[in-house]
């Protein structure tokens, strides 16, 4: 039996909401830091990147990811019964050219220079979900471990995060330098970032190579309360912080969203004789103020759902469903030509409008509207109302027959952001899983392009679909069949969730759905004598 976790405290929780990212240690013997650190060092050296392999490639891992310090503080920002989602990567900052060590760096440089051979990148990036095109949420649905097996002092190229941009809609070069360095990193130090933040490597000007583990954990329950070890009710910011800007109507919400209490339920809204002043905020380049609006405007509650819909609705009609064809990737950013912030689909990670933020944060109010939305011609309408609906939550069961009529939608994108709406609907799902199922054993004609020649919209659509039934309220018993034939499917991670439901803990030993996931581990097992450097005939 694992030990207890350790979970974060209330002022942990408020740093976490604020800045996006909290220092920690793992509490693992140094030994095992150790062994990690050598058997990856011999596997760069002589193999190759292993990337989503890198768990059963260098075992010891897991005793970090088991470590009571990281379950308590994923428990505490992602709710019990979160999961490891199954992409992971090992990023390499190898030592600078000699002649380039003696560079001095402040810290918020973008694309510094890195030696050669490193997998981490440098330039300021938000990171994309795999598989790709998923919304990016102001709540906590995902979040990101950094792991670092090795002291990293700032001089062998720590990784560095730009604190409070998980909230924004892009990142801008003025926020380049509120970055921040973690100096002087222990081994066994692990990182808890928002999913959103953005970050960077940084040059290492040592001899020896730095590695940093990054691993993806999901939500899969709205929270009904704090699961952290706190009892505070009202929101107050913690007593220091390291962005650049005071959001406090939007950590307000998060952290009512956080402790399950209602939408808005500890705040004032602003007069109504200011609605026209934030709905014109909207959607704008500057992340202050666009924030501020968005949850004034969700705390005046039904007064501002009409004037939210027609400001949504002027989107209508402009394609924004698709991306732009002049879309450029700027590390793992969605970069138009000309403004920065406009919003529309894109395969990294889609940032809906902020009339769907707003509506969304505002609860049972606005679901009917909200399915009406659902019910329009236009693709990008469909899409913002249905990740409006995920947001709501449980009050918006009704919606999830709607949904389910999205599913078989000629654009993967309405699919897909439906699926999503499903999943952090969390209740009602039985009556999308005719739909659901169909979604993932029935080819879709028209979801068949590739993205970047690595997944197809339908793969996509798989993926999102497994996420609707791992958060749902239907008895995972109930899909063993299924799940037992997604083991087989080639679509992106599918089969790795599919393992995720058939060996849930809360499931009896005796399941026939936990022997044939048994059986299909034991087909993959990883030999481990390479770890030593042995040859197997």
């Amino acid at each position: 039996m694992n030990p207890k976790s350790i979970r974060l405290n209330d002022e942990q929780v408020r740093r976490f909401i604020c800045d996006g990212v909290l220092v920690l240690d793992s509490g693992i013997a140094p030994e095992v830091h150790q062994r990690i650190y050598d058997r990856i060092q011999w596997s760069s050296r002589h193999e190759f990147n292993m990337g989503n392999n890198v768990l059963p490639r260098v075992a010891e891992l897991q005793q970090v990811l088991d470590a009571p310090a990281v379950r308590g503080a994923l428990e505490s920002v992602l709710g019990d019964g979160y999961l490891l989602h199954p992409h992971r990567f090992m990023h390499a900052s190898e030592p600078l050219d000699e002649e380039e060590r003696n560079l001095s760096f402040a810290g918020h440089e973008h694309r510094p220079p890195m030696g050669r051979g490193s997998t981490a990148n440098s330039g300021w990036h938000r990171d994309g979900q795999i598989p790709l095109g998923r919304a990016r949420y102001h709540v906590p649905r995902t979040a990101l471990i950094f792991y670092f097996p090795q002291d990293t002092p700032v001089e062998r190229g720590p990784t560095r995060v730009i604190p409070g941009t998980h909230l924004q809609s892009c990142v801008q070069e003025s926020d380049y330098p509120f970055a921040f360095v973690p100096h002087d990193i222990k081994a066994g130090t692990f990182l808890l970032v928002a999913f959103d933040m953005a970050h960077a490597g940084l040059g290492n000007r040592t001899e020896l190579s730095r590695y940093m583990f990054k691993f993806v954990f999901l939500r899969t329950r709205n929270p009904v309360g704090p699961s952290w070890d706190g009892g505070e009710v009202e929101w107050h910011p913690p007593k220091a912080r390291l962005g650049r800007y005071d959001h406090s109507q939007a950590w307000s919400y998060i952290w009512d969203w956080m402790r399950g209490a209602p939408r808005c339920a500890t705040r004032q809204p602003a007069a109504s004789n200011d609605l026209q002043k934030w709905i014109a905020a909207l959607n704008d380049a500057d992340q202050a103020a666009r924030l501020e609006a968005i949850y004034e405007l969700a705390a005046m509650g039904a007064d501002a759902i009409a004037p939210l819909r027609e400001s949504l609705l002027q989107y209508a009609g402009l394609q924004r469903e698709l991306k732009a064809p002049n879309e450029v990737s700027q590390g793992a950013e969605y970069a138009p030509e000309g403004d920065s912030d406009v919003r529309r689909w894109n395969e990294w990670a889609c940032v809906p409008q902020d009339e769907a933020y707003a509506l969304g944060a505002m609860g049972d109010v606005a679901v009917e509207r909200l399915i009406d939305l659902l019910r329009h011609d236009d693709a990008w309408v469909k899409i913002n109302a249905a990740f409006a609906l995920g947001e709501t939550g449980a009050p918006a069961a009704r919606a999830v027959p709607v949904l389910a009529e999205l599913l078989d939608h000629e654009r993967h994108q309405v699919a897909r952001a439906s699926l999503d709406a499903i999943a952090y609907i969390g209740v009602n799902t039985r009556a999308a899983l005719p739909a659901i199922r169909k979604v993932l054993t029935v080819h879709h004609p028209t979801w068949q392009s590739l993205d970047g020649e690595r997944w197809t919209g339908e793969n996509q659509a798989r993926f999102n679909a497994m996420c609707a039934l791992l958060n749902s309220d239907i008895p995972v018993e109930e899909l063993d069949e299924l799940m037992i034939h997604r083991l087989d499917d080639d679509a992106a991670y599918v089969h790795a969730l599919a393992l995720e439901a058939l060996t849930h803990p809360r499931h009896g030993e005796n399941r026939p759905g936990l022997r044939h996931a048994l059986h299909y581990l034991k087909a993959h097992r990883w030999d481990h004598m390479l770890a030593h450097g042995k040859r197997i005939f």
